[in-house]
């Protein structure tokens, strides 16, 4: 399951669960994810490509890796594609920081001792 928020617009949570084991949530970079769906991207631990196979629709290959292994997971390009594009539409690229800048300023104006003011 992919999760986005406009609290933490940069990155995607990418949350796998597998039967008998305990949920991970992984933290995903949202111009990482991007940029997997047109060619392989990121260094490291999380890797991201666009994979062809004869037969099947196209899909992306997300790697995580870690100490103890390395997990592969399909992600039908597509569904990333549109994912991507509602989270753009949350908010668009180029705009984050200044998302932040807005909030930053945000709490300052408001007491933080008292909710904010209703809004009608």
């Amino acid at each position: 399951m992919l999760r986005y928020s406009r609290d933490d617009p940069l990155v995607v949570g990418l949350i796998v669960s597998r039967p008998g084991h305990s949920s991970v949530c992984w933290v995903i970079s949202r111009d990482l994810l991007s940029a997997g769906l047109t060619g392989t991207s990121g260094i490291g631990d999380i890797t991201v490509e666009p994979v062809a196979e004869q037969s099947k629709p196209l899909a992306v290959l997300l790697r995580v890796r870690n100490e103890r292994g390395e997990s592969r997971i399909h992600i039908d390009h597509q569904a990333l594609l549109l994912y991507l594009e509602y989270s753009h539409a949350m908010m668009p690229f180029g705009s984050e920081a200044q998302s932040r800048q807005a909030d930053a300023e945000l709490d300052q104006l408001l007491d933080e001792g008292q909710d904010p003011p209703a809004v009608q």
